[in-house]
């Protein structure tokens, strides 16, 4: 059981009525005071006066579900997690109307166990929906265990986790933006569009479900409503630098240019590493005729980043056109090297090649871009997720 945990009390104890209602050797108050003090000494880690607390009850009722739990507890600060799982599944074989146990089970299986441990806390939402300590702990396993899916390469599997507690909790805005972001991570962009909507409606005030929003409309190449979430995002988020990148993003590929530089040129200026942002400055410079200034744009990135794929590619198209050709092929080459399917890097490759009259390499060139032209996309991407 993970140490930030916090053991499962507050049930057990907190209705008195229940306690009361069982019927026992042991006077109702007794009883209350026995697992009270039980469940003092849990807290404090005293294990040994725990269990000498509740030993009067146990011996007097021995199935008393309360009890049961807390010694389920006891057992698990003891170093005895085959033992408190016992103890949990008899404590909710004879008192199935408490959560407790089942949150106590769930803690128990961790992230190692979080199918299992997805489907106790269920049940303590059914038992209990207004509980407070479950949604938390649901939200905690599912999210770890989703990530540790996703590393593994396991997408699928990451999102039923997470589409398994939405079930239990389908209007929790936190956990529909991780369904959604698990989605969008198996390229399933309506749905995470249709999840984040939804939190959204919950939680209009939301940052993190709007920047990712913005993302799924840009991924259905939905243009306007994509401009329009992520300048909602920088209304509340101003100096975000990367933000301000997307937004220039998503503002070329609506073809508005010169809105699209300012916001790459405030990108800069909230952070003046940001280098996609220089990269695309220059990119428009390209696409206005700017020669000069886009290889100066180019070549500041290359001092940042000297494996720029992009930028390689861009000052190689330059060389190209300025009849520079042996720089031209080296900046081409390596390029093709750092990013094998970038169709644009193999296409001016090939028309360097041709003008070196290395006809038969050219060839195999323009036959590697014809094949990649129809999967080209740009290489990089506005950032996953805001906090």
């Amino acid at each position: 059981m993970p140490a930030r945990w916090p053991f499962r009390l507050g049930v057990a104890l907190a209705t008195w009525s229940v306690c009361l209602a069982w019927q026992s050797g042991v006077e109702p108050v007794g009883r209350v005071n026995a697992l009270q003090e039980a469940a003092r000494r849990i807290e404090a880690r005293d294990a040994s006066g725990a269990e000498a607390a509740l030993k009067p009850l146990l011996d007097a009722s021995p199935d008393d579900p309360i009890a049961l739990n807390l010694l389920g507890l006891i057992r698990l600060q003891q170093g005895s997690p085959s033992q408190a799982e016992e103890l949990f599944h008899r404590a909710i074989a004879k008192g199935p109307h408490l959560p407790g146990p089942h949150v106590n089970l769930a803690m128990l299986y961790g992230t190692a166990r979080a199918e299992d441990a997805i489907t106790e806390l269920c049940k303590a939402l059914e038992i209990a929906p207004g509980d407070s300590q479950a949604p938390v702990l649901l939200r905690t396993v599912a999210r770890s265990a989703a990530a540790a899916a996703s590393r593994s390469g396991d997408k699928e599997h990451a999102l039923a986790l997470l589409l398994r507690a939405k079930q239990a909790l389908p209007h929790d805005p936190d956990l529909l933006v991780d369904t959604a972001l698990a989605a969008m991570d198996d390229n399933l962009y309506p749905d995470g569009e249709q999840y984040l909507r939804e939190a959204l409606e919950v939680r209009p005030d939301f940052p993190k479900a709007t920047y990712a929003l913005a993302r799924a409309y840009l991924a259905q190449s939905k243009m306007q409503p994509a401009e329009e979430q992520m300048r909602k995002y920088l209304r509340s988020k101003p100096d975000d630098a990367t933000a301000e990148y997307g937004l220039g993003f998503i503002l070329v590929n609506e073809q508005k240019v010169d809105e699209a530089r300012a916001a790459f040129e405030k990108s800069l200026a909230l952070e003046p590493q940001q280098t996609e942002s220089l990269f695309q400055l220059g990119e428009i410079s390209m696409q206005k005729g700017e020669a000069d200034r886009a290889g100066d744009e180019f070549r500041k990135v290359l001092a940042r980043d000297p494996r720029h794929a992009g930028a390689l590619t861009e000052v190689g198209v330059l060389a190209f056109r300025a009849e520079n050709l042996s720089e031209a092929q080296g900046n081409l080459e390596r390029a093709i090297a750092l990013a094998p399917a970038y169709y644009k890097a193999h296409y001016y490759y090939a028309l360097t090649l041709k003008k070196l009259g290395r006809q038969e390499e050219s060839q195999r060139e323009f036959q590697v871009a014809t094949g990649l032209q129809k999967h080209d996309s740009p290489i990089l991407r506005i950032a996953p997720d805001r906090q």
